[in-house]
């Protein structure tokens, strides 16, 4: 206990007050009326990480990035590029703890749900896309949002014999043998449904858990000796596209299916990587990502963070 009193004590330094305020509503369940999580939210939107992002934002509500190959500028539609347009952005705001009430958040948003297809769709029907992108407007606020339905819709009603999710530039690229899905777009998935328990019951909702459980959550599910691909035992942070241990644990766990048996081996990886202080390293960063967050290699406090999340949810406690 007092190791773990010690590892709060270095989350709740003011001097990152998002990393503080996260880990006192969520880890420690304060209200949000309680002064100290009161303070901490206030000094948010000042903080470094918040205003890098901001200041690099176009004033008419989006992040340009240059593609380095074709010299392009991305991030004015949906086509984004490495870790720095504008639906990373959105995202690392929303990890940072703001929201739509924030006006130049409320203004990006606004305009990038704008973009959305009929479908509910942003591009290509990548599901490492449009599963990030519902995770990232609940988080800021627009849940009850019809646009975000329409994605969540679009979720729901994408079904694949396996019970995991594709996107349309792998589906049908093989003529003499089914496409499986894609751990990647699987796992934006499954953080998607982890902030919507209201959908957990939905059939599409319980195929995507039984792909995670039928492998042990990281392995291939034909072997489960062997890693289903190589991001799966790093930890990275921000969460972009790549399928990180502890994004799957800390899913599954907030779904409620920490303590499954099949789960005990990614547990046992995930422990693997504590130092004797308790807590985790970064694996990995974008350096191309407006959102620092510290260096590889050494103990890291989101990762932390989302690690002893994890293992709060699978001991029970409620999300």
């Amino acid at each position: 206990m007092q190791a773990l009193s010690g590892i709060y004590d270095w989350l709740l330094d003011p001097v990152a007050p998002s990393i503080r305020y996260r880990t006192l509503t969520e880890l420690l369940a304060r209200p949000p009326d309680d002064p100290d999580v009161l303070k901490a939210k206030q000094a948010i939107p000042t903080s470094k990480a918040v205003t890098d992002i901001l200041r690099k934002m176009h004033p008419d509500g989006y992040w340009l990035q240059k593609n380095p190959r074709t010299g392009e500028l991305l991030g004015d539609g949906t086509v984004y590029g490495s870790f720095a347009t504008t639906h990373f952005c959105l995202a690392y705001l929303a990890e940072l703890g703001m929201d739509k009430e924030h006006p130049q958040v409320r203004k990006a948003g606004n305009r990038y749900l704008s973009l959305q297809k009929e479908d509910g769709d942003f591009w290509r029907h990548f599901s490492c896309l449009y599963s990030y992108n519902i995770r990232t407007f609940i988080q800021l606020g627009w849940r009850e949002d019809p646009r975000v339905q329409k994605s969540i819709d679009l979720m729901l009603n994408t079904a694949r014999p396996d019970g995991g999710y594709l996107c349309d530039t792998h589906e049908g690229k093989y003529k003499t043998r089914a496409v499986k899905s894609c751990i990647r777009g699987s796992v934006k998935a499954l953080i998607a449904f982890a902030e919507l328990p209201e959908y957990k019951a939905h059939p599409r909702c319980t195929a995507l858990v039984d792909y995670f459980l039928k492998r042990g959550g990281i392995f291939r599910s034909d072997d489960r000796s062997e890693l289903v691909n190589k991001d799966v035992d790093k930890l990275f942070f921000p969460i972009t596209w790549k399928a990180s241990l502890v994004e799957i644990a800390y899913a599954l766990s907030k779904m409620g299916y920490g303590q499954h048996k099949a789960l005990d081996a990614m547990w046992a990886m995930l422990e693997k990587k504590q130092d004797t202080a308790g807590r985790y390293p970064l694996d990995w960063t974008p350096s191309q990502a407006l959102l620092k967050v510290g260096k590889r290699g050494e103990p890291n406090k989101w990762i932390t963070f989302y690690a002893l999340l994890a293992r709060k949810y699978r001991n029970g406690e409620s999300a």
